[in-house]
């Protein structure tokens, strides 16, 4: 059966980064907040409400954002310069 929630995710100093509402069967929550913490890298923790009550809250814990672009320079240097030799007119 689903059932409502609303999703907060929270930065470090308690800041709503995020608010997303969701109706879902309840041993779907954990999942959508493990995906809200990899899609908002701001988020330290996400808040499960259920009606007016805290249902759980989830901590980062290791959950590590999804990052659209390499976290290494080295890798980002190389990319760029694929990206520049790609774009030159064949001569």
């Amino acid at each position: 059966m689903d059932v409502a929630f609303t999703f907060v995710c929270l930065a470090a100093n308690q800041v709503a980064v995020h608010r997303e509402l969701a109706t879902l069967p309840p041993d779907h929550c954990r999942q959508r907040a493990f995906q809200l913490l990899r899609d908002h890298a701001a988020a330290a923790t996400v808040e499960i409400w259920r009606d007016e009550a805290v249902w759980e809250v989830i901590a980062r814990d290791g959950v590590r954002a999804i990052r659209a672009e390499p976290a290494d320079p080295d890798a980002q240097a190389v990319a760029a310069a694929g990206v520049a030799q790609s774009s030159r007119p064949e001569t």
